[in-house]
């Protein structure tokens, strides 16, 4: 890009300053690290670092007027595009970063690297960015782009509120019961608020980057900690990927697919759900669509904005989803791929893949240190799920007799099947429903037939290679096909084949009047658009397939246990089956974190042991394989009242009923006493 004078030496003093805060900050970084003795043999690094960049820094600003051979390399030096000095400067600080998170000797303070490492990612962005400022500086241009994208803007933010409303309507109830799963993501984020743990570049919960909770700590730090609160975040996430999604889509087709695919993304039941209950699992498809996004346009445009921008996404996609993993080696296939098909690609590719690089190590590398020197935290899920890593497969082949390739021909044809055929088979999800239900499946077989007739073709070849990428590394080497938390990187795709097939099928049907063919398919989106919302807010929402039996009978308990007064003391009697303190059942300890709650073992013993000395309320909940003692509690602490809670059995029967089941007794005794289960120490005075 040929820049005037002017605007260079406002670019390079842009840059120095960033280069500067960058030194400035690891100098920080470095002093603390060596008063705290908490760098392990690397102290010539980290002096050399913050000297390094502030000479850079120095050199991108002065003036090169001399002729000598020093002035040439700074006049080379200050050619050289913003982002990339930048880019080379902030993987160096967040080297810096990961040695001093990473050390073997723990730290009480991680946030000065953090907010080093903060500045290192934004100072990368905001060098990406530098070649739209001169469009921003002047009034008129502005002015000028706003007025000829109007429609553009207006239908983002037309997608963005409705995405919004489905997705945070009765949020805090539906999907009901609040999942086991959803309440340990937010414990974490509980214990990130009340400092622990205190390092944010590691794994913790299933080898899930501990970013992610201190992202749920933030919220519940400004909006309180809540159902609704721990499920925000993935609302936001799932309705962000909407517009966004058709930004993608308007790239590489136009408008019309974009706003097929990103209309029907808005109520497809699939992302929908996912969007509405507090995993990390929804940032999947947001993750592909943003990576996707730069990745094509910088396959169309080779601008060096764009290989820098996928790569930060594809590195701080590693702080949001384990799919971030995948994402580099199907960026990396699809630029491949793209040189195959047009060779003079290569000469913007090679440079284009370097900064790439240099922009995701700045963002990933404090975390990729961590899971390179703790290897079985990067592996600790696909340990449990993999069918090879588990030995599944070993022991599947022994019990049944099947050879390995049967068993990879049955976990192919059931997690491909997902798509039409098969059901969820985690409790999850567990829709009565295919993830694509039968109103959708014409069009989505016209779209993906479609896309396999043009293959060669580079837009069809990205997203079927996306779409057969996430089945086989999330279903098909997994245990227990189709998983759907496992598939939501599907999602886009399935939208975009959709999308492709609507617009075939109305182009088919309107071959007399072709300005006719919009329309139909409009109609067509909107009918399949009300086909998933009713479907959702009907018959999956009134069901009962969402989550177990236990989370159920756990989800009775918290409601009636918060109709309790605050103080009242509550015994569980679950044992073996659920606990209710300590690391016992999610749903449970989670909502109720502030009460005091004990668990009653089968041999009496409790747990916690440190019983409350005062008199207070006191309620005693029996789950059923408990209820033979019930009398003797009774007996012992009479003046109480009985109260049994009954719950609906699961899913619907072949008759659309569900059936009855108890799911537990409280023994209530709400005047202050002194009551305590069986077998129990005596307390002092008693």
């Amino acid at each position: 890009m040929e820049l005037d004078g002017a605007l260079r030496r406002v670019w390079l003093r842009v840059d120095s300053l960033l280069l500067a805060l960058l030194a400035i900050g690891t100098a920080l970084v470095v002093i603390v690290s060596l008063r705290a003795d908490q760098v392990p043999g690397f102290t010539a690094w980290f002096l050399f670092v913050p000297l390094l960049i502030l000479l850079l820094a120095v050199l991108r600003a002065v003036p090169a007027t001399t002729p000598s051979h020093a002035g040439e390399i700074v006049r080379r030096l200050q050619s050289v595009e913003p982002v990339w000095p930048v880019a080379a400067a902030a993987l160096t600080v967040s080297f810096t970063v990961a040695q001093f998170a990473n050390n073997a000797r723990p730290n009480d303070n991680y946030w000065p690297a953090f907010g080093l490492w903060v500045v290192a990612v934004l100072g990368t962005l905001m060098a990406a960015l530098l070649p739209l400022f001169p469009s921003l500086t002047k009034k008129a241009q502005v002015r000028e782009w706003l007025l000829a994208h109007r429609w553009e803007l207006a239908i983002i933010a037309v997608l963005t509120v409705a995405a919004l409303v489905p997705r945070l309507v009765n949020l805090s109830s539906e999907p009901s019961p609040y999942s086991g799963d959803e309440a340990a993501v937010a414990t974490q984020g509980v214990r990130a608020l009340d400092g622990e743990p205190h390092n944010m570049f590691m794994s913790g919960l299933q080898g899930h980057a501990t970013m992610q909770h201190f992202a749920v700590a933030a919220v519940f730090k400004v909006l309180g900690v809540s159902v609704f609160t721990s499920r925000l975040l993935s609302a936001l996430a799932g309705a962000i990927t909407v517009p966004l999604f058709y930004l993608f889509l308007r790239q590489m087709f136009d408008r019309t697919i974009g706003l097929l695919g990103a209309v029907y993304l808005v109520g497809y039941h699939f992302q929908l759900h996912f969007s509405r209950v507090g995993l990390e699992n929804i940032a999947d498809p947001l993750l592909m669509v943003a990576v996707l996004y730069f990745a094509w346009r910088a396959s169309r445009q080779g601008k060096a904005m764009d290989f820098a921008l996928t790569g930060l996404v594809m590195g701080l996609g590693l702080y949001l989803s384990p799919a971030a993993r995948v994402i580099p080696l199907v960026v990396a296939a699809f630029f491949a791929y793209c040189i195959l098909r047009r060779p003079a690609f290569l000469r913007q590719a090679v440079p284009g893949a370097g900064l790439m690089a240099l922009a995701y190590g700045a963002a990933a590398l404090p975390v990729g240190v961590f899971w390179i020197t703790h290897q079985n935290e990067f592996m600790d899920r696909i340990n449990v799920v993999g069918i090879f890593q588990s030995g599944w497969i070993d022991r599947h082949s022994e019990a049944t007799g099947e050879s390995t390739l049967n068993i990879l021909w049955d976990q192919t044809v059931h997690a491909f099947g997902a798509f039409g055929l098969y059901k969820d088979t985690s409790p999850h999800y567990m829709a009565p429903i295919s993830l694509v239900d039968r109103l959708s499946l014409l069009p989505f077989l016209v779209g993906i037939g479609y896309a396999l007739f043009r293959f060669f073709e580079e837009r069809y070849f990205l997203l079927l290679m996306i779409f057969v990428a996430v089945v086989v590394t999330g279903g098909v080497l997994t245990v227990d096909p189709p998983t759907t938390q496992r598939l939501l990187g599907t999602t886009p795709t399935v939208a975009a084949f959709i999308a492709i097939g609507l617009k075939l099928l109305a182009d088919a049907l309107t071959p007399w009047r072709p300005t006719m063919a919009p329309l139909f398919a409009a109609v067509g989106v909107g009918a399949l658009l009300a086909s998933n919302l009713n479907f959702y807010f009907g018959d999956y929402r009134t069901g009962g397939y969402y989550s177990d039996n236990n989370t159920r009978v756990a989800e009775q308990a918290v409601q009636y246990a918060k109709t309790l007064p605050a103080e009242t003391i509550l015994f569980w009697y679950g044992d073996p089956q659920m606990f209710m303190s300590g690391s016992g059942h999610p749903a449970l300890t989670f909502p109720l974190w502030e009460r005091p709650r004990y668990d009653v073992m089968q041999d009496g013993r409790i747990y916690p042991p440190n019983l409350p000395k005062e008199e207070a309320p006191t309620v005693f909940f029996f789950m059923p394989h408990r209820d033979a003692e019930i009398e003797p509690l009774v007996a012992s602490c009479p003046g109480g009242e009985l109260k049994t809670f009954i719950s609906k059995a699961g899913r619907k029967g072949l008759n659309g009923v569900q059936s009855e089941q108890k799911s537990f007794t409280a023994y209530e005794v709400l005047t202050p006493n002194r009551c305590l289960p069986l077998n129990a120490p005596a307390l002092p005075g008693g």
